[in-house]
């Protein structure tokens, strides 16, 4: 099975976050999708369900509990949403064929596809979610 992780050009920010627990992308929070021309880029920013089981200092000092992540999608050459829910819980599946990366989700109300030549961790950040 392919790790999800390994489609990215850099998961530095992560491994350093998560370590060698990296987070799944089951059961994401999606909070909006960014659609960029330059590029053409697609950004998508949302909640990861696991947080760190070793979280930075700050973060633990702080109280935050939730971790939000930004993907940036480059050099995009398909891009389909369907449907649209104001609380969108999906499972985002991410693979590499012939140097396509695909980030593909669907759950039911929602279904959105992209195709991409690179995938960039734009930002990681914690909250506290109550």
């Amino acid at each position: 099975m392919e790790i999800w992780t390994e489609n990215l050009v850099d998961a530095t920010a992560l491994k350093a976050i998560y370590g060698q627990d990296m987070p799944s992308l089951e059961g994401i929070n999606l909070h909006g999708i960014d659609i960029q021309r330059d590029g053409p880029r697609v950004l998508l920013r949302f909640d990861l369900r696991e947080f760190p089981k070793q979280p930075p200092k700050k973060w633990e000092s702080s109280g935050f509990n939730r971790v939000q992540l930004r993907l940036l999608a480059v050099g995009v050459s398909e891009l389909q949403i369907n449907g649209l829910q104001s609380n969108c819980i999906l499972d985002l599946n991410i693979t590499e064929e012939k140097g396509t990366i695909r980030l593909s989700a669907d759950s039911g109300a929602m279904k959105i596809d992209i195709a991409a030549e690179h995938l960039i961790i734009d930002g990681v950040s914690a909250y506290c979610d109550e």
